[in-house]
């Protein structure tokens, strides 16, 4: 396990309790993962990085058999107190703890940008699939975050949040070396009235993020050495909101390439 999946395990661990109260999974994207996923019942599927398990039950509602895997054990016990007919699993996307072949097919939400061994996670998923089956990642491209308007009011919390994110062109290396062809990318805006609160939720409603529990379920917010830049960012937006000036800030930047992307991954 690398040393960026160790800290954003600890951080998960530590806000698992209350994940759920503005994590939820958004119904018209699970909708499209199960649509690009194309799994017949009663083949399973594994959500890589599942959290508290909101994806993989939300895709199981959906009449596929799913299976969830974390390394965040509290994340787990949320996630089979939801739902104990489903098989949840500990371990780590570089070491898949299943045989070769198991899966007609895998999947993540938000997931990527904590993984840092792409070469060694892209491999244990192309071996844990079959042949001519999908794997779908659901995350956001850097020059997509670079236009999220969180920008002008958290400069440095969001500078770090894209040097997390992996390119397109790292990816698809990785996916390659695999043996896995980058087949579709699909653009996926943040709808207006967000059920999960991912970091761009308040795209349309900016106010949410004046709230804590919506902030301390984003990763990207819980950086204790940048709470005087949130702190002086959330001022600034108020001051914003209250005299009409956001709407001005937030036309600076575009959506015109999504906000969001679905990466669909095929193995030969």
């Amino acid at each position: 396990m690398s040393d960026g999946q160790q800290k954003s395990g600890a951080v998960y661990d530590r806000i698992g309790v209350g994940y759920d109260r503005t994590r939820r999974a958004d119904p018209n994207l699970a909708a499209e993962i199960v649509n690009l996923l194309g799994v017949d019942f009663p083949s399973p599927v594994l959500d890589i990085g599942c959290g508290t398990g909101n994806y993989t039950i939300a895709v199981a509602d959906r009449n596929v058999v799913t299976v969830g895997l974390d390394q965040s054990t509290l994340m787990l016990r949320r996630a089979r107190a939801k739902e104990p007919r489903i098989e949840w699993v500990a371990g780590n996307a570089e070491y898949l703890p299943f045989r070769d072949g198991t899966f007609a097919g895998a999947f993540c939400t938000m997931t990527l940008h904590h993984l840092r061994d792409f070469d060694a996670v892209f491999a244990e998923i192309a071996r844990v699939m079959r042949p001519g089956t999908r794997f779908v990642a659901f995350t956001a491209l850097p020059e997509q975050a670079e236009q999220f308007w969180l920008n002008a009011y958290f400069p440095q919390m969001m500078r770090r949040a894209v040097a997390r994110m992996p390119g397109r062109a790292r990816i698809e290396s990785s996916l390659q070396k695999a043996g896995l062809r980058l087949a579709q990318l699909v653009p996926f805006n943040v709808p207006e009235r967000p059920v999960d609160f991912v970091l761009y939720c308040g795209k349309h409603r900016p106010e949410l993020y004046f709230d804590a529990k919506v902030r301390g379920n984003i990763f990207a917010f819980t950086a204790i050495d940048l709470a005087q830049e949130i702190g002086e960012g959330l001022a600034q937006l108020d001051a914003e909101l209250a005299s009409g000036k956001f709407a001005d800030t937030k036309a600076q930047f575009s959506d015109a390439q999504g906000d969001y992307v679905l990466l669909v991954a095929e193995k030969a």
